[in-house]
């Protein structure tokens, strides 16, 4: 089982690592595996590295021949977690073009005659976030990840969980951070998501009518709740996206430049994003 340095199989996120194929028991920060001094710079084709799109792009490779390297250690399998923007589905093949806010890149997976794959793939949505296990590759200087297994993301807090532990494992390679700092990091993450927890009740009337929305976005604060649920009903209707100034008018109370401001964190952390301009949004989920 993967051990990520946050608490190895207690943590939810990294015991779906194992299901990707090739990926079972190859964790990065697995015990053994890495030292906690930058000295410990070779990590091997058989670890699983947690990574950006941004530091793939960035990823060293000498000479087209040579293995990739990041932070001096050897990149061989590597996850992530992005939002899928373009899918183009093949005969042998499915692309998807991906981000994740640092970066953009395609990724490949190759589909097999059981029909397995296909079913799967099938449960890939444009504007989805997804978890991607795979490997880097390059073909006449372009850079794209053939994927050994990719699943949607079901848990905002996968999202978040994912960017700490990108960094963690940054840190370790190139700082020497000790295991249990981390721990300590993601501690107080998750007692913040459970102190930021709402009840329906704390909703307006238009947010009340929705449940399903109220469920799905119910860690959020109040005022980002009901624009989630506004946002989320709106888009329906409105398919190059919701206007700032129709949440704002639906929003009783609440003027535009709150609106805003509250749509730009929203939009940072993954919850929407722009459509036909920066004053219109829609929902990645």
């Amino acid at each position: 089982m993967f051990n990520n340095g946050f608490g190895g199989e207690s943590n939810p996120y990294a015991q779906n690592y194992a299901t990707g194929g090739g990926a079972s028991g190859g964790g990065f920060l697995a015990n053994g595996s890495q030292s906690d001094s930058p000295s410990g710079k070779r990590a091997g084709n058989n670890t699983l590295r947690p990574v950006t799109v941004r530091q793939i792009l960035n990823a060293d490779q000498p000479h087209p021949d040579a293995d990739f390297t990041l932070d001096g250690a050897e990149l061989g399998q590597l996850t992530f977690v992005a939002v899928v923007r373009n899918i183009s589905r093949n005969a042998t093949n499915v692309a998807y073009s991906v981000e994740d806010g640092t970066g953009q890149i395609e990724v490949r997976q190759w589909l097999d005659s059981s029909g397995d794959d296909t079913q799967k793939a099938s449960d890939i949505r444009q504007n989805i976030y997804v978890r991607v296990l795979g490997t880097l590759k390059s073909f006449q200087n372009r850079r794209s990840i053939s994927a050994g297994h990719m699943r949607p993301v079901i848990d905002y807090n996968e999202v978040m969980f994912h960017r700490l532990e990108a960094v963690h494992a940054h840190l370790q390679l190139t700082r020497g951070v000790k295991s249990n700092q981390a721990n300590g990091a993601v501690g107080a993450v998750q007692g913040l998501d459970r102190g930021q927890a709402m009840q329906t009740s704390d909703i307006n009337a238009y947010s009340g009518s929705n449940q399903n929305v109220l469920d799905q976005y119910k860690s959020l604060d109040p005022l980002p709740r009901q624009i989630m649920s506004i946002v989320t009903v709106e888009a329906e209707n409105h398919h190059d996206g919701v206007h700032v100034a129709l949440i704002a008018r639906k929003l009783k109370g609440v003027d535009l430049a709150e609106v805003k401001t509250v749509v730009e964190e929203l939009s940072s952390e993954g919850y929407l994003y722009t459509a036909a301009d920066d004053d219109h949004v829609l929902p990645t989920a």
